[in-house]
């Protein structure tokens, strides 16, 4: 059998001394060192967190002073959070459904007020409808049973 080779040499199997089946490990620097700010990032959040825990907790601040802990808390952790590629790809998520939410087009007033009456009027006539049919077939079965 002849062996398939791809015609871009930074792809494994491509060079005779590389066999098709060996995975060679291309990351590179740039993805390292991604990898070692998100960790730092998110160990940023952490050690934030356990501060505004321990200065709240340990410490007696009045409501105010503990409030704006929590707030330069919720500030700092943003920060940190954002500064990952997880965060940036939900940042750009909000982006994203924000554009789309633009697009929709709402309905007025008016045709709101419609489609509600009309929905209010067809669920009144089919319960109705219902109740009708309810009936009649409690009053058949009770016929048939000799009950009523």
């Amino acid at each position: 059998m002849a062996e398939w080779r791809s015609p871009k040499p930074q792809v494994g199997g491509s060079i005779p001394s590389w066999p098709a089946n060996l995975q060679v490990n291309m990351k590179s620097s740039n993805e390292n060192q991604s990898n070692t700010k998100n960790i730092l990032s998110w160990m940023s959040v952490v050690l934030i967190t356990a501060a505004a825990f321990f200065c709240t907790y340990h410490y007696t601040f009045s409501g105010p002073i503990q409030s704006i802990i929590w707030l330069v808390w919720l500030l700092l952790t943003l920060f940190f959070a954002y500064m990952t590629s997880v965060g940036k790809q939900v940042f750009k998520f909000a982006q994203e459904s924000k554009v789309e939410l633009l697009k929709v087009v709402w309905p007025t007033r008016q045709e709101t007020i419609q489609t509600t009456t009309i929905v209010i009027v067809m669920v009144t006539v089919t319960g109705f409808i219902l109740w009708g049919v309810d009936s009649v077939m409690m009053w058949a079965i009770a016929k048939i049973t000799h009950l009523g």
